[in-house]
Order: structure tokens, then C-alpha cells, then sequence
């Protein structure tokens, strides 16, 4: 997730400059005009095939003016999308902690995560207590036991996350939205290895010794 963190600013980064200096990206577009169109040309016949040149419906390759294609680089969603990679990354990893300290939970439940809502109203004693259950659950550990702001990342997370996966709105802060994942991720660190005393990870040559 560090690594991907890097990768995402410098794509953005990219894309940024690329949109801000659309004149160039054109020129360079004239070079074998690298980036195709896309259409689509559909009957009730040809919906069995998928490409077109086996008779089917998607055409990938049509002939497209380079000037077309700056005016596209804005709608792409850098943020929700790599966001939504940050969640399945997330997903993934609590799943695999889930399945050795908890085999069998997820045969019964789709995610780790399942007893956790979005829309949990943490101001509601109730809720609160329900939500920290769902949380333990997974690893056994009693709700005293989940600290309620690990749980209040874990809803925010998951509510960012239904906006942009169920209500297709692709604003979001995605510095913000990656610290709460990181949190969660170091938070299960020490949920699950109480005895630990400390998580160092940097991922690059260390240059100031910083990280042991």
C-alpha cells in the first residue's frame, strides 16, 4: 500500500501535467496516433460477440483525431479509482488474517469487514456496540476489546467507499482516504500481536536511517 501510494501521486502527476500541457500531448499523438476510439454498433443479432472483428458489437480501434483526446484526461477518476484498489487491498489482507485466526468465518460471510456498516451511526450506544462486534467477530476478540476508533475509520472508510462504488460519486480525498486504510491495516497489527512494540515499514532506501 506505500508502494501504491507513490504510484498513484506519480500517475497523477502525469496525468496532471499531460492535461495542463494538452498542446504537447497532442503533438505527440500525431505520432502513430497510439490512442484509439471506441463505439459501439449494436443489433439484437450481433449482441452474442463481443468484438467486432468476429462480427460482434465493440469496435476498440477506430481512427481518432488527437485533438479529441485531451479533453478526455479530466474525467478520468485518479482518486476514486485507486481508492477503490486501496479498499480491495484492504480487504484482501484482513480476509487473510481473518482465515488464521478465524478459520471457517468466511465461508459463512462475504468479507471481514461484513459486520461493519457504512451508514453506522456511531453516536448511537446500540450501534456503536454492534458495530464494535462486527469488528471483533472476524478475530474473536470481544467488542471491550475493538477501541472505537478503529471502528469509526472502518465505518468512514466503508461509507467513502459505497459512494463511489454504489452512488458512482468520484470525489474524494484520497490522502485522507488512504491514512484511515493505513490506520486500519497498523491498527490490526497490534490488535492481533498485542506483544508487539513497534511497526516500522518504509519500502525505499532508507537515507537518513530513519527506519531501522
Amino acid at each position: 500500500m506505500l508502494k501504491f501510494h507513490v504510484s498513484h501521486k506519480a500517475l497523477k502527476y502525469i496525468h496532471d501535467e499531460s492535461t495542463n500541457n494538452w498542446r504537447d500531448l497532442e503533438d505527440q499523438l500525431h505520432n502513430d496516433y497510439p490512442i484509439k476510439g471506441v463505439g459501439v454498433k449494436a443489433t439484437k443479432e450481433n449482441l452474442k460477440t463481443i468484438d467486432a472483428d468476429f462480427g460482434g458489437f465493440l469496435h476498440l480501434e477506430e481512427d481518432l483525431y488527437p485533438g479529441e483526446v485531451p479533453d478526455e484526461l479530466s474525467g478520468y477518476p485518479y482518486d476514486a479509482t485507486s481508492a477503490a484498489y486501496l479498499f480491495t487491498l484492504l480487504e484482501g489482507f484482513g480476509d487473510d488474517l481473518v482465515k488464521l485466526v478465524n478459520p471457517g468465518y468466511l465461508s459463512e460471510r462475504k468479507a471481514w469487514h461484513h459486520g461493519v456498516y457504512g451508514d453506522a451511526n456511531m453516536n448511537d450506544k446500540n450501534v456503536k456496540l454492534k458495530a464494535r462486534s462486527g469488528f471483533g467477530k472476524p478475530f474473536q476478540r470481544k467488542p471491550s476489546g475493538v477501541p472505537v476508533y478503529a471502528v469509526q475509520r472502518l465505518v468512514k472508510i466503508k461509507a467513502d467507499r459505497n459512494r463511489f462504488m454504489h452512488e458512482s460519486n468520484t470525489f474524494i480525498n484520497f490522502d485522507e482516504f488512504f491514512s484511515a486504510v493505513i490506520a486500519t491495516v497498523v491498527f490490526l497489527h497490534f490488535f492481533l500481536l498485542p506483544n508487539e512494540v513497534e511497526l516500522s515499514v518504509y519500502p525505499y532506501h532508507d537515507y537518513n536511517d530513519k527506519w531501522g
